[in-house]
């Protein structure tokens, strides 16, 4: 039986906090900005920074130009943010207080992805203020001239605000509590409830992100009488490409285990940590392999760094075949690596879904609770979750059939996705610690034989709390098929269908709950009674209305049904 302790011990030996906390800090200067031409920067740093180590690497590019399809996910257009400026301009306000929001001050994350640019002279217009930002409050209201002035996320007001004719939108939405000089990241820019990117074919609209205390101050001006504002906004929205970056730690055979982590966002937890950690593994284990201080592994380890969602789409939709036939695990680094001292360095392991469930789950428990339990000597900080979709951990899904955990160390705090997360919050010894327990599961993982994975699947399941548990245990129907069988993989997001034509769901079910789960489980081998039923084991209750739900996915070509059910 393989050493899980050994190993672990070894690994630790070469792991460096202090180098992984540097390729953060390099990741995040450079993507903390959203421009695409950074972001495609950041994809060359990780695949040239893996070269370096001595790892085979290389960057794949594939569309950005908000309407190629991959599987169910259209691609997001390409966006520089340039400059943007926000000043009161009546009534006559001090030097000090005119200029509300500005390039020059702010974090890059106070302009809204995707924002659409002023003319070159700027716009002027009335601020409306919302009391709730709901947007029932604009029913009946001409927007024509007017500046939106919102406490709430401003992607859901967007659709509305273009349609009526307003010239922009400004929020003081920050999800963090107590927060006042924040500022919040908005990444979201779509006209679908629920969706992400923006696409070609959707409305343009310019968004400036204040902190709440700013945005109280201009509240409280509208209410004494009418305010005026003058916004200046330069951007480029452009058709073109992003890249993801792949290497490959080779092993004696074509099987691979998988690790992932994303690129191109603003925060240093979320996720250039993540990135960081995976940098940091490939350096030890190539250099402990080469030197032959741990044997060559049976299976090779690749590593994926790409933009979240997207760029697993479309490494996936690539490389489908291999990945099905040839991928034993993966494993996904999102979020995290914060004060060594807090609940902000410890770690969550999310397992794989009912539908997905294999011995891999075991065994990275039992790897985690050898690290937690018997190395370090902080079992406090090892916590173990059902399945949850970060955005990158569906290989998981029927159609892939991938085993696919999730490691989330911390969940940022009160400063996801805004402002606050920068590199002070990231602790290098937070970093050594994933770092460690990252490139040791990958390398158990990569290295187990099959009789090896069952004896420590076996242990770790007596390690998992009651209902996690009991979803590895709990017996399921046989399949009670032919039933209604995708026609693409991965996540269901609709962006391809106008909402106008949505049935049974009021937002894109791309995030995880009951009907994505429904949507994983129709792989051809079961009923929609019985896939409502699975659902029901899983998360409490079946979807609402799901005969109608695969009615309407057959009508818009996502699943081929092999007959209609009766009852």
């Amino acid at each position: 039986m393989i050493d899980v302790k050994g190993v672990i011990e070894l690994i630790s030996k070469e792991v460096s906090g202090d180098e992984a906390w540097g390729y953060m800090a390099e990741i995040f200067n450079r993507d903390r900005w959203s421009s695409f031409d950074g972001y495609r920067k950041t994809a060359e740093f990780c695949a040239d920074k893996l070269w370096l180590f001595g790892i085979s690497s290389q960057t794949v590019p594939f569309p950005a130009d908000g309407k190629t399809r991959i599987e169910d996910w259209i691609t997001p257009l390409c966006w520089e943010p340039h400059a943007w400026r926000l000043e009161v301009i009546d009534p006559p306000l001090p030097e000090g207080e005119r200029v509300v929001a500005s390039v020059e001050f702010d974090p890059p994350c106070g302009l809204v992805m995707w924002s659409d640019s002023t003319p070159p002279e700027g716009v002027e217009g009335e601020l409306l203020a919302l009391e709730k930002g709901e947007p029932e409050e604009l029913e009946g209201i001409d927007l024509s001239g007017k500046v939106v002035l919102t406490p709430s996320n401003p992607a859901r007001l967007k659709p509305i605000v273009a349609r009526k004719g307003g010239l922009g939108i400004v929020s003081y939405w920050v999800k963090g509590k107590g927060l006042p000089d924040a500022v919040q990241w908005v990444n979201t820019w779509s006209d679908s409830p629920g969706g992400w990117a923006m696409h070609a074919h959707h409305s343009r609209l310019w968004g400036i992100m204040i902190p709440p205390r700013r945005g109280e101050r201009l509240k409280e001006l509208v209410s004494k009488g009418r305010v005026r504002v003058k916004a200046l906004v330069s951007t480029e929205i452009y058709e073109g490409e992003l890249l993801y970056a792949v290497g490959l730690i080779e092993g004696r055979s074509d099987e691979e285990v998988l690790l992932t982590a994303h690129i191109n966002e603003q925060g240093a937890n979320d996720n250039a940590s993540g990135a960081a950690v995976l940098l940091e593994s490939a350096r030890v284990l190539h250099k402990l392999i080469s030197s032959g201080e741990l044997p060559v592994p049976r299976r090779s380890i690749r590593l994926l760094l790409m933009p979240e969602s997207y760029g697993t789409i479309a490494y996936v939709s690539k490389n489908l075949d291999a990945i099905k036939n040839k991928t034993f695990a993966a494993l996904n680094v999102d979020g995290g690596a914060g004060d060594y001292e807090s609940s902000d360095s410890a770690l969550t392991v999310y397992l794989d879904p009912l539908c997905c469930r294999s011995p891999v789950d075991g065994a990275v428990a039992e790897i985690a609770s050898v690290f937690y339990n018997e190395v370090v000597r902080i079992p406090e900080k090892l916590r173990f979750e059902r399945y949850s979709l970060a955005g990158d951990n569906f290989l998981c899904e029927p159609m892939i059939g991938v085993p696919n955990l999730w490691f989330e160390m911390g969940d940022g705090g009160e400063y996801w996705h805004n402002s606050e997360d920068t590199p002070d919050k990231v602790d290098p010894r937070s970093l050594r610690d994933l770092t460690v327990l990252v490139a040791s599961t990958a390398y158990l993982l990569a290295s187990l034989e099959v009789d090896e994975l069952a004896e420590l699947a076996g242990k770790g399941r007596g390690r998992l709390p009651g209902e996690v548990g009991r979803l590895l245990e709990v017996e399921l129907p046989p399949p009670d098929g032919p039933g209604p069988v995708r026609s693409v993989v991965g996540p269901l997001t609709l962006d391809s269908v106008p909402p106008e034509r949505w049935r049974v769901v009021k937002s894109s079910p791309r995030w995880w709950g009951p009907y994505l789960a429904a949507w994983w489980w129709a792989d051809g081998a079961r009923s929609v009674r019985q896939i409502a039923e699975l659902v029901r084991i899983e998360l409490g209750k079946a979807p609402e209305g799901i005969d109608e739900f695969f009615e309407f996915l057959e009508e818009e070509g996502l699943i081929r049904s092999p007959f209609k059910e009766e009852g």
